[in-house]
């Protein structure tokens, strides 16, 4: 920091820093899901409107398998990728597991609701020693809390953001394996399985959404971990100013979602009720019989 203001010293350490090995492969292999659960979805689309072309079957197919290759992967990264939060980010972890005093054999939230009043989390469903397990491999292991961060993130929507994260990976689990399951047992899938990777179609987005708003809400106060946080680096735009812009954004997303999955189920129907193209009929040629007068023309 120079006269309050972040200069860069090195951009190498910059780009390659702690998290971003683990950061790179988690979101390389969520933007596979997400791309497979698409085609599965548009897939299944197509084939409930009963379009049996074979390359119907096929990307439904390709979809099922490589989410159902890729999500056992993304669930080992995500664990690596914590454990690197837990080290050099902890105030991340407390706020995402809920967690707010530091102790030994700390439960795992399941469900709750942050309360930073009382800090503490209402109508908290939690399995005793599982946090601890899984954040430092040992049922007693210790974890740092908010009590033990004077600064730390806001912990409501990373806690609820976190959630909706999992919870859509192990929703794309139990379907993707099981779609992969009867996929090789019947050859096809059943209509209630087609039916669910319709509704499955964008569950990519949802789970990828949600892990950004853990990231960038996670890090606060910081714009830089550690070095400029971002009441140093707000500018003096009034807040109007601000609103109506992210307004404008919000709006034009918003047009711009729909127009998209609109789009994008118009063409699965137009491709389902188009008829295939003629082709033109090849003549087979007739034999020529020696003796025959053809034989001379």
């Amino acid at each position: 920091m120079i006269d309050g203001r972040a200069h860069v010293t090195s951009w190498l350490e910059v780009i390659f820093n702690p998290s971003f090995p683990y950061r790179l492969v988690h979101m390389l292999i969520a933007s596979g899901l997400t791309v497979s659960f698409l085609l599965a979805g548009i897939s299944a689309y197509r084939w409930l409107r009963r379009d049996r072309a074979p390359e119907v079957l096929s990307s439904l197919r390709t979809g099922v398998f490589v989410a159902a290759a890729l999500i056992p992967l993304q669930i080992v990264v995500g664990d690596l990728h914590g454990l690197n939060t837990l080290h050099h980010q902890p105030a991340k972890i407390a706020a995402m597991e809920g967690i707010w005093t530091t102790g030994k054999g700390v439960p795992a939230v399941l469900f709750g609701w942050p309360n930073a009043l009382t800090k503490s989390n209402d109508f908290e469903i939690a399995v005793p020693g599982l946090a601890s397990f899984y954040l430092t491999h040992a049922w007693e292991g210790e974890v740092k809390g908010i009590d033990a961060f004077p600064e730390h993130p806001p912990v409501l929507p990373i806690f609820i953001a976190f959630r909706v994260m999992v919870g859509m990976g192990l929703l794309m689990l139990a379907v993707s394996w099981l779609g992969a399951w009867q996929l090789r047992k019947r050859g096809e899938p059943a209509r209630w399985l087609a039916r669910v990777l319709v509704a499955m179609t964008f569950s990519g987005w949802i789970a990828l959404v949600a892990g950004w708003y853990v990231t960038e809400i996670g890090r606060q106060p910081y714009l830089v971990y550690g070095v400029l946080t971002t009441a140093e680096a707000a500018s003096d735009v009034p807040a109007t100013m601000i609103g109506a812009t992210l307004a404008m954004y919000l709006a034009l997303y918003a047009v711009l979602i729909a127009a998209y999955v609109s789009v994008v189920f118009y063409l699965a129907r137009k491709a389902g009720s188009d008829p295939a193209p003629d082709r033109p009929e090849i003549e087979t040629p007739q034999p020529v019989v020696p003796g025959d007068i053809r034989s001379a023309e």
